[in-house]
């Protein structure tokens, strides 16, 4: 029973819109204010025009705008509406230049405005009853305001029971011509106008609140999705040791840039990287170590000032490819040499190695710019030779390759840098 009186409590506060019953309340407000702040001033604008002509007119009538205490109180009611929304137009304005932050100091700020102006349409009925006529005033603002206040309905209820209540208990201090006892007319027109305002008023919050929540959670979980297949794409492309790219990175989007870079005649250049002796260090120290060794390595290169804008990939086992592109590409030979000091500057311990550190092997190959019959698959084969090159006489150095002066003989040539 307790858990079916609390559900029914929050359904109660849910439909009233009380404070703390509403989720994300400002970021729902802030899209309805969105959608409607512009057609709210327009509106405002209108209100001012009208009520202008309205003074204009009084003026052109015979006996002008003072002639009598009716007119007067005309003239007084319309001067205080245009005053008033004149005053609501600006502030509105200056807080549109605070949003989001201050989308709730804007609606309390129309709901100021539609109680105040809910209280003029009473005041002008009264104005009006004294002349014998009847509530349009009364219908047609209430009517108004209950479309276009987006007031949570707590604050409908008292509002327009506040006007009925204001309206029937006054009235008989303003009699209309002839004493008619109209009071009795009065009060159920302008009971089913107040119900009908109120039923309008509820229905329009509840059914933009509705919508607005509806895109909100919408737009939220597309984001999600978005994020979430981010990850995964990220996670296709990434190596889960060392978070470098992986190979599937290197056949999508290193072969297309490779391809830009050859139709904008562009250069490129490969440096592939070997850990001189990585079985002995495994041996040595374990496996564990050795993952340790390669995430560090990982690093070291995403951090080196001479990668920048490199593509660094994790090619297989301790063997890394990176690719750099433009003037970064001509470089490439200078770039692996630091590299190379770098990393034995760091005197990682490898007891096996020569030196007793960890040291790398490059075997580097640029293109500048890229021939047309070349290929990807090609240049990363010349960088590899190199790399052997580099290994086969000695380690912790840079070979770059060296194209043959004959292309046909298949010759293919590395001198040591």
């Amino acid at each position: 029973m307790k858990k079916d009186d609390m559900s029914r409590s929050a359904i109660l506060r849910a439909f009233l819109g009380l404070p703390g019953s509403l989720p994300d309340q400002d970021a729902i407000f802030y899209r309805v204010y969105s959608q409607f702040h512009r057609f709210y001033n327009i509106l405002l604008v209108l209100i001012i025009l009208y009520e202008c002509l309205m003074l204009v007119m009084l003026s052109f009538r015979p006996g002008g705008p003072f002639l009598h205490a009716r007119r007067t109180a005309y003239c007084t009611l319309y001067l205080i509406l245009i005053a008033v929304t004149l005053f609501f137009l600006l502030y509105s304005r200056h807080l549109t230049g605070k949003m989001p932050q201050m989308v709730g100091s804007y609606f309390r700020w129309t709901h100021f405005y539609v109680i105040f102006i809910n209280i003029w349409a009473v005041a002008l009925t009264f104005n009006d009853h004294l002349g014998g006529n009847g509530l349009s005033v009364y219908t047609c603002i209430l009517l108004s305001t209950a479309f276009f206040s987006l007031m949570q309905p707590w604050k409908s209820i008292l509002l327009y029971f506040g006007d009925f209540l204001l309206l029937n208990l006054l009235l008989p201090f303003f009699p209309s011509p002839g004493d008619l006892d109209q009071s009795f007319n009065i009060g159920m027109n302008s009971l089913f106008i107040t119900l009908l305002a109120l039923a309008l008023s509820i229905y329009t919050y509840h059914n933009q609140i509705k919508h607005k929540a509806d895109e909100l959670l919408i737009e939220r979980q597309y984001k999600e999705i978005q994020h979430a297949n981010q990850l995964l794409s990220r996670e296709n492309i990434t190596d889960t040791l060392t978070e470098l790219y992986n190979r599937r990175y290197l056949y999508q989007t290193v072969v297309e840039r490779f391809q830009h870079s050859q139709e904008t005649g562009d250069s490129i250049a490969c440096l592939m990287i070997d850990l001189d002796h990585f079985k002995s260090y495994n041996d040595r120290y374990g496996h564990p170590k050795g993952d340790r060794l390669l995430r560090r390595i990982a690093q070291f290169f995403c951090q080196h000032e001479a990668l920048q804008g490199a593509d660094i990939i994790r090619y297989g086992g301790e063997e890394f490819a990176i690719f750099l592109y433009g003037s970064n590409a001509t470089l490439a030979t200078e770039k692996a040499q630091r590299i190379v000091s770098s990393l034995q500057e760091q005197q990682l311990p490898h007891w096996d190695n020569q030196g007793h550190y960890v040291t790398i092997s490059i075997g580097v190959c640029k293109e500048s710019p890229i021939s047309a019959d070349s290929t990807l698959e090609r240049l990363i084969f010349r960088a590899d030779s190199a790399l052997y090159e580099a290994k086969h006489i000695g380690r912790n150095c840079v070979v770059t390759y060296q194209p043959p002066v004959d292309e046909k003989v298949g010759h293919q040539a590395a001198v040591k840098s």
